[in-house]
């Protein structure tokens, strides 16, 4: 007589050492739930110690094979599967049956990011990368999409059958999710979101992230930090790099690093003020050395990356405008917001290194943008009036910085943004850089109409 087995469902945790309180009381009464609610299967958990994520997802799913398991449900240590933390029985643990019933190859929850832009962990995709969902864009049912967040995936395991080893593998282009689910759909898989069933996100400070209150940190969040790059926004820096090597001739990133900061000395900077150097024409030395510094800074610092992908993430791609990035440098928000189909200004002092580049980028994309070039100092902005205008790292090199401000303030239009994180930087040992005290920027900021809605964004007062 044939003796069948229930289905098996193995449960894989990838979990650092500090798993919050809330995540523990949440995940017993889960458990309890399973138990109860769902006798007709055989329920497997494996915590893996995460130091790195492909390695623990690849144990996971070994894991999950040797015990002959049916499915794999991923989840991560942070996520809420009660975001209101009722004490009460409640529908939300209920979300591993509703994803079962879709009887999906792979199928995700709903969850939102809890840094960055705070979009849907969910992704379309986009040239050679992915971009994030839109609220307007998650249906509240089921949907396909291209990527389903890792933090709530419920994947069959026949799937990885079809799929080359390891599975997963370091992070330096996509995320774990995105590997699998691009590795899914060359297999010929389907990837599907449950956009009805959401998951809270707990943040470092305890806060869970859900639709609800997202906004509000979005405004509210501190940048600075070692925060995570966006996985929508890898092909923005990849494409830079590989730009910027083709452009310069150099060999790696780290090449890029060596040779773009070996001239960045003060004694350098001394020597050629004392021959007769004004600084405008120091900013124009050492043309692919500065591109190459300013490759390596925008894609290798975790805070220059998050704050880059804050200002792409508020402006938004719904509603095309009128852009300055001021003191562009390589202008890298100048260039993705230009291909994206916003009206980009960029402004810079002429005949530097990095505007070039700029021009070459533009021209080898065929991405449309102006350019505005300075003297240096003050600029003389003209008549046009700006939705948005980017200043990021840039006031700290002018000694004229409260009247340059003026100057932006006076073309931003009611209620557009400006974006400068002149309030949070403080690098006196840079020989560039002027003393500019972040107290005091703000005070100018609050004279010129800028109201303060986070550390880097600020909005035109509305006329009265």
């Amino acid at each position: 007589m044939e003796v069948t087995r229930p289905p098996r469902i193995f449960i894989g945790i990838p979990c650092y050492g500090t798993v919050v309180p809330e995540v523990l009381e949440d995940w017993m009464r889960w458990t309890f739930h399973l138990g109860r609610r769902l006798p007709q299967y055989d329920f497997f958990i494996g915590l893996r110690i995460k130091s790195e994520q492909f390695r623990a997802r690849n144990t996971i799913v070994e894991a999950a094979q040797e015990v002959a398991a049916d499915w794999l449900l991923m989840i991560d240590d942070d996520m809420i599967i009660n975001p209101l933390i009722k004490t009460a029985q409640t529908d939300d643990y209920g979300f591993v049956e509703k994803l079962l019933a879709h009887d999906k190859d792979i199928v995700g929850a709903l969850y939102y990011q809890r840094t960055g832009g705070f979009s849907p962990v969910a992704m379309m995709r986009q040239g050679a990368g992915y971009r994030f969902l839109r609220d307007n864009e998650l249906e509240g049912r089921l949907q396909e999409v291209d990527v389903a967040g890792g933090g709530a995936l419920l994947v069959r395991m026949s799937l990885f059958d079809h799929l080359p080893r390891p599975f997963f593998a370091p992070e330096h282009e996509f995320g774990t999710d995105v590997q699998l689910c691009r590795a899914a759909q060359d297999a010929g898989y389907k990837v599907y979101l449950d956009s009805s069933i959401e998951l809270g996100h707990i943040r470092d400070e305890r806060v869970i992230i859900t639709s609800r209150n997202k906004n509000q940190y979005a405004m509210d969040a501190a940048l600075p930090g070692d925060i995570k790059a966006g996985v929508a926004s890898y092909d923005i820096f990849n494409r830079l790099i590989s730009d910027g090597l083709e452009y310069t001739g150099y060999l790696s990133l780290p090449e890029m690093a060596a040779v773009g900061t070996r001239f960045m000395t003060k004694e350098a900077l001394a020597e050629f003020m004392a021959a007769g150097g004004t600084l405008t024409d120091w900013y124009r030395q050492f043309p692919k050395e500065r591109v190459a510094r300013q490759i390596w800074y925008n894609t290798s610092h975790s805070t220059k990356r998050a704050m880059t992908e804050f200002i792409l993430g508020t402006i938004g791609d719904e509603i095309k405008t009128d852009i300055l990035d001021f003191g562009c440098g390589i202008g890298v928000t100048a260039f993705e917001l230009a291909r994206r189909g916003h009206h980009v200004t960029a402004s810079d002092i002429d005949g530097t290194g990095t505007i070039e580049f700029l021009k070459w980028r533009i021209q080898r994309h065929n991405t449309p943008v102006n350019f505005l070039y300075t003297p240096g100092g003050v600029p003389q902005l003209g008549a046009p009036h700006y939705g948005a205008i980017i200043v990021m790292d840039c006031l700290e090199h002018i000694p004229e910085w409260r009247t340059v401000l003026h100057e932006l303030a006076s073309r931003l239009k009611p209620g557009g943004l400006l974006f400068c994180n002149n309030g949070i930087l403080d690098d006196d040992s840079h020989p560039e850089h002027f003393p500019l005290d972040g107290r005091e920027f703000y005070a100018e900021c609050l004279k010129n109409g800028l109201m303060p809605f986070n550390q880097i964004a600020f909005t035109k007062r509305e006329a009265v």
